[in-house]
């Protein structure tokens, strides 16, 4: 009796809903009328994403002004942020691109070769680093988890161990027996976990857009 005492939660619930099931339907087979209805509402859920992009994007702007106009704390990084934020603007709808015949266009997206360059001048290095930096954490994990001295510990750093030392040496794949061994392991054991992760990544998400589909679940309510 929850959602007739609170209207606004039991309208959400219904748009919710509604909105879901119709997409759903519409996977599920070709009506035209479903399909038609389906498309407005996905059309209606890009338009109200891009309208909340733009907000959430103002709002983030003003606040870092506001820190850099106060030089607040660590104001430098909000000055970098907003560098980083015009700078892709721009590169991705105010660059303009050279056409094989000599003439110049401006991007239609954000997705075209000048924003690509951007990332791949800025965001590649960063992420790589980031990367490399997971070494250490690695290192640091199974120095704990040896010291620990339990059974499945010891196991998945003796499989990190073997696993790293054939990726490492070449010449481990001459030998038959190994090379089979790791073909093997890598075919069952690593495929089939691989697989479980997925399936029950799979049934976990199945759960949660049901659960919100019957309105078990609200975080369009911000609750």
């Amino acid at each position: 009796m929850t959602f007739l005492r609170d209207p606004k939660r039991l309208i959400a619930t219904l748009i919710a809903g509604v909105a879901g099931l119709l997409v759903l339907l519409d996977f599920a087979g070709p009506l035209p009328v479903i399909s038609s209805l389906a498309q407005i509402t996905l059309d209606w859920a890009a338009l109200i994403g891009a309208l909340a992009l733009v907000i959430g994007l103002l709002n983030v702007t003003g606040s870092h002004i506001g820190r850099v106009a106060r030089r607040s704390a660590d104001w430098g990084y909000s000055l970098i942020l907003l560098a980083a934020m015009v700078m892709v603007i721009f590169a991705g709808t105010l660059f303009p691109l050279q056409n094989p015949d000599g003439s110049l266009t401006f991007p239609s997206s954000l997705i075209e070769q000048p924003v690509r360059l951007v990332f791949s001048a800025v965001y590649t290095p960063l992420a790589s680093s980031l990367l490399a930096l997971l070494t250490f954490f690695g290192l640091s994990a199974a120095l704990r988890a040896v010291r620990r001295r339990t059974t499945d510990a010891l196991v998945i750093v003796a499989v990190a161990l073997v696993a790293l030392l054939a990726a490492s040496l070449p010449q481990l794949e001459r030998a038959p027996a190994v090379a089979d061994g790791v073909r093997w392991f890598s075919d069952y054991v690593v495929l089939a976990g691989a697989r479980g992760l997925l399936i029950g990544a799979a049934i976990g998400a199945l759960v949660a857009g049901v659960r919100v589909l019957l309105g078990f679940d609200q975080p369009y309510l911000d609750r």
